[in-house]
């Protein structure tokens, strides 16, 4: 790497590269890429060395056979009605999980309104038995009374 040559990172030189920062660092490990490492482990690559890197790259990628060519058209056919089949069940899968999601909605409600009952009805209960306890008290209060008067 030349001294006043412009450097980069390895996260800045993946992206003008146009790479993952991943394959980069495997250019790096396998010696095909010159850097230099920081004393804080920072991995500085030269502008020259990445433009020759991504020169190899478009060459590379010219080289490649298209694929599109190789493949027979009944194969096309067939990735197209499974591309077809997984778009149909993806949007299945939407609609169930809109559902899912109102259904969710509608219990959370039952479930506040079914709260609410509970607590009603255990206010109830307590007046009932705190009615029961007046009861009682009247009661042993009449036959209290009419006990005395019957023994008068």
């Amino acid at each position: 790497m030349e001294s006043k040559e412009r450097v980069l990172t390895l996260a800045s030189a993946a992206r003008r590269a146009g790479i993952d920062p991943e394959e980069l660092r495997q250019l790096i490990d396998g010696g095909t890429l010159d850097v230099v490492e920081t004393e804080g482990g920072n991995i500085l690559i030269g502008e020259n060395t990445l433009k020759g890197i991504i020169k190899d790259i478009q060459t590379i990628e010219a080289t490649k056979p298209n694929i599109g060519s190789i493949i027979p058209d009944e194969i096309k056919g067939l990735l197209a009605q499974a591309a077809n089949f997984i778009e149909r069940q993806e949007n299945e899968l939407s609609i169930y999980r809109e559902r899912e999601e109102k259904h969710i909605s509608l219990l959370k409600g039952a479930e506040k309104q079914i709260s609410k009952a509970l607590d009603q009805l255990g206010l109830l209960y307590e007046n009932n038995i705190n009615l029961n306890n007046e009861n009682r008290k009247i009661l042993k209060s009449l036959i209290k009374i009419q006990s005395d008067s019957q023994t008068k």
